[in-house]
């Protein structure tokens, strides 16, 4: 029986997938943070708009790559 793949957001392994890693984290329970200051981000994707790229918005109004985020648990 083959083992079942570790979550990217579990190995640290910051893929192609990452985003959706930490959308799965995110509804896991863990709150998503910043690298660099370790502030809170939600997600909120805008097909349009600077979210496109960026779809990671803090309480200050800062957005953020999805590579520049980690879950904590």
């Amino acid at each position: 029986m083959a083992q079942c793949k570790i979550p990217d957001y579990r190995s640290g392994h910051r893929g192609r997938h990452w985003t959706h890693a930490l959308r799965s984290a995110e509804r896991a329970g863990a709150v998503i943070v910043t690298d660099d200051t370790g502030e809170p981000v939600t997600y909120t994707f805008d097909h349009t708009g600077p979210g496109r790229f960026r779809p990671w918005i803090s309480a200050s109004g800062r957005r953020y790559d999805s590579h520049d985020l980690h879950p904590e648990w």
